[in-house]
Parts: C-alpha cells; sequence; structure tokens
C-alpha cells in the first residue's frame, strides 16, 4: 500500500494504483494537459472508498509507502487503464464544456 498525499490531506491505496497515478500525472505535466483520475482508496475506518484527482500540470502528488493491516488494495482495469493513458496521451473528452453547460441553464430556466 501507498499513500498519496496531495496539498491539504494524503489517502492510502494499493502501490501499483498508487504508482500508475503518479505516472500519468508526470505524463500530462509534460504535455501540459489536465485530467481527473478515478481509485479506490481505504477509508480512515478500513472502508473501501473512491476518491477523485485533478492531475497534471500544477500536481503537487508524493506517495510513500504506508503500513497496513488490510491486504494490498488492487484494482486491475483502472492500473492499465492509467498506464495507457499515460502512454497514449489519451484523453477523454469532458462530457461538457463550459459554453454547452451555460446554454443548459439558460434553456432550463427560460424566464
Amino acid at each position: 500500500m501507498k499513500r498519496i498525499f496531495y496539498p491539504g490531506g494524503s489517502v492510502v491505496t494499493g502501490s501499483d494504483l498508487a504508482d500508475a497515478v503518479l505516472l500519468y500525472a508526470e505524463a500530462l505535466c509534460n504535455r501540459r494537459q489536465v485530467d481527473v483520475v478515478d481509485i479506490p482508496v481505504m477509508g480512515d475506518e478500513g472502508c473501501l472508498l473512491r476518491a477523485q484527482f485533478l492531475i497534471g500540470s500544477a500536481s503537487q502528488l508524493m506517495s510513500v509507502t504506508a503500513e497496513s493491516l488490510s491486504p494490498e488494495l488492487i484494482e486491475p482495469e483502472t492500473t492499465d487503464f492509467l498506464h495507457r493513458k499515460a502512454q497514449t496521451g489519451a484523453m477523454i473528452p469532458a462530457a461538457w464544456t463550459r459554453e454547452e453547460s451555460a446554454t443548459v441553464l439558460l434553456d432550463d430556466y427560460d424566464f
């Protein structure tokens, strides 16, 4: 397990997941891009939670090996997905743009 530190806090996740997040953050930084990643993390009480990180050129992440009584947290699909994105430079487009969201708001509330 590893603890990922970010400005304002930290989370514990599997070692491979933490390594994949940092590898992808480095790739995004080199391309001057950002993305949001979603990974499983261990909560304070040992429960499984999900965390989302905005990573990229301004990321300030660090991971450190963490002691844990829980078994290693693994999610091979997410780890592989992050490795592919780091290697290919593939960006998943946002579901909406700023212009589309403004239009939706105006259309939904016709006065």
